[in-house]
């Protein structure tokens, strides 16, 4: 996960009382989502993690390395950064499009804060917190090892639900939701069109197992029934594709060749931009998911857990999935668009 690969592993200990999260939780049913989506909702801020911060002063001052020493003062300017930063973009993204938790103010707390709640009334109240998912390799033993690979993920929880230490975390949890991000991205920063894109998926997923009493359906199993619908409608409309989400042996001139509709390729701040305004276009994401090797048919890997995509193209102002693919296995290990997406997309009827 290169996006977040020198950034988000800074916080493996910070967040680790998240560590138990995983990909495309849906533990709650249908009827759970009416309190889910009612309860007066509490958005838990990142705040900086006292230790890791002295740590890495501590270590800052004693090297006497001078490249070492700029790696260290790097990491903890990224560390804070992403914190600053963190606390401000899902401000914006939530007055921008949350539409549930309507019924009271939505309330920004510190994780001691949600801590001192929930000490008093965890049953009054939905959470919607970032967590970091750990994946883990399982020996013939039995014992499961940290991979050392984390993917930013969103909880949206009732607060009893989502107990941090649980053991049980992933299967106590509502809800949790893999975030989209992009690869060899400037700064390795997380942008407010990731979490604006996340929560509209996350509402319009929500919205479809409530409206039609879907159960054991996740955002990739909604994705797949959005694509049957809409990608239809693709040749219609210009497909815009992020530059950084290309493969890098295929060339523009391939995609020509194969898709009849029409294809711009852009900046990923042009398509950050565009899903900040909200706008009617249809923009390429790649979501990651989890799975184990044995399910993937990897000799040798049996017990791996590993991080895969689904490509997809969506409705940047609703977040509707206009298509989703999956390729063959060996494909779906790096979130980047090559020549069988299109045609499958050209296939489309």
């Amino acid at each position: 996960m290169s996006h977040f690969k020198n950034l988000l592993l800074l916080f493996v200990v910070v967040l680790l009382f998240n560590n138990n999260s995983k990909s495309q939780v849906v533990n709650a049913k249908a009827e759970d989502f009416k309190d889910i989506c009612n309860r007066p909702l509490i958005v838990q801020l990142i705040t900086e993690d006292a230790y890791f911060v002295e740590d890495l002063q501590k270590r800052i001052s004693k090297t006497s390395n001078g490249k070492r020493k700029e790696e260290l003062e790097g990491e903890l300017s990224a560390y804070r950064d992403f914190v600053t930063a963190y606390n401000s973009q899902i401000k914006e993204a939530i007055a921008k499009d949350w539409q549930f938790n309507k019924e009271k103010p939505i309330e920004y707390k510190t994780f001691s804060e949600v801590q001192d709640i929930r000490k008093v009334n965890s049953r009054n109240y939905t959470l919607l917190q970032f967590v970091q998912t750990k994946l883990w390799v399982t020996n013939e033993y039995g014992i499961e090892t940290f991979t050392k690979k984390t993917i930013p993920t969103m909880v949206y929880s009732r607060m009893e639900n989502c107990v941090p230490f649980d053991e049980n975390f992933n299967k106590k949890i509502d809800y949790s939701f893999y975030m989209p991000y992009i690869n060899s991205r400037k700064n390795h920063q997380l942008y407010v069109s990731d979490l604006l894109i996340s929560l509209k998926i996350i509402q319009n997923h929500i919205k479809e197992i409530r409206n039609f009493d879907k159960k054991n359906y996740t955002v990739m199993d909604y994705a797949k029934d959005q694509d049957d619908e809409n990608c239809i409608k693709l040749k219609s409309v210009t497909l815009l594709l992020d530059e950084k989400l290309l493969d890098t042996k295929t060339k523009s001139t391939d995609l020509l060749k194969i898709y009849s509709g029409k294809i711009n390729i852009i900046s990923t701040d042009e398509i950050s931009k565009i899903i900040n305004n909200q706008e009617e276009e249809i923009v390429s994401i790649s979501l990651p998911f989890s799975m184990k090797s044995e399910k993937s048919g990897i000799e040798g890997l049996e017990f791996m857990e590993r991080i895969m995509y689904m490509k997809c193209f969506v409705n940047a102002k609703s977040g509707v999935f206009f298509s989703s693919y999956i390729a063959k296995t060996g494909d779906n290990w790096e979130p980047l668009f090559k020549i069988q997406e299109f045609k499958r997309i050209e296939k489309c009827k």
